[in-house]
């Protein structure tokens, strides 16, 4: 959202532009090396609940004002039944390459790892991404509501001979990629550029190639080679 498209806003949209500031230039002031920050690079939705800030927030491009929106928008006439909210740790970190909007509902929980965030990316309403060790989202990409990515398994996992594992792994999503509504990518996943996630699917394991429409519980190559448009 650049400074331009407020006079095309709604007058509901301006009044909680108006009343975000404040916690937006929190954020961004925070976060951000002070030059950096007069440039407001970030917007905050005022319905965002801040955990922990670090100034670990790093970007791989000319920064503009409000590049990146968090707790903006999304779809008319889908549910936002909860805040946004905002957790980075000071052993974490997260990059945008790019234009970035996260919707409404949104929560970035960024305990150990990376998260990094291409040009272009759009996710919906309600989505989720908690990262331990690295989370790489392509170009272009599009997110449904109701998305959930997590990178490691959160809690440990005590086995019969004593042995405690808590694993983790990075994931990646690459260029064009549409991942459907409620869906959720785990652990060691890797969607393919140009490939599509059906809804409501499981994506547990890497995929290898390109266009591909994956879906199912968990999920499989579904069809080759194809083509989506946003």
């Amino acid at each position: 959202m650049e400074i331009k498209d407020v006079f095309s806003l709604k007058l509901r949209d301006i009044f909680s532009l108006i009343i975000s500031l404040p916690i937006t230039i929190y954020v961004n002031f925070r976060c951000l090396p002070f030059r950096t920050a007069l440039k407001l690079p970030i917007f905050v939705g005022y319905k965002t609940r801040i955990d922990k800030l670090s100034r670990n927030i790093k970007f791989g491009c000319e920064p503009t004002t409000f590049m990146v929106r968090i707790g903006w928008g999304g779809t008319e006439g889908r549910e936002q039944g909860k805040k946004n909210y905002l957790l980075l740790n000071e052993n974490a970190s997260l990059q945008f390459n790019g234009r970035c909007t996260m919707s409404s509902g949104v929560s970035l929980i960024l305990d150990l790892g990376t998260l990094e965030i291409g040009e272009n990316f759009f996710f919906n309403k309600n989505c989720t991404f908690s990262c331990n060790e690295k989370i790489t989202i392509g170009d272009n990409v599009l997110f449904g509501w109701n998305i959930e990515m997590l990178d490691s398994d959160n809690h440990k996992v005590i086995h019969k001979n004593k042995e405690t594992v808590c694993d983790r792994g990075a994931i990646k999503i690459g260029d064009h990629v549409w991942v459907a509504a409620f869906s959720h990518i785990l652990k060691n996943s890797v969607v393919p550029d140009g490939s599509v996630v059906a809804y409501h699917s499981l994506v547990t394991k890497p995929f290898e190639g390109e266009k591909l429409l994956l879906g199912g519980c968990p999920a499989k190559v579904l069809e080759e080679q194809i083509e989506w448009e946003q």
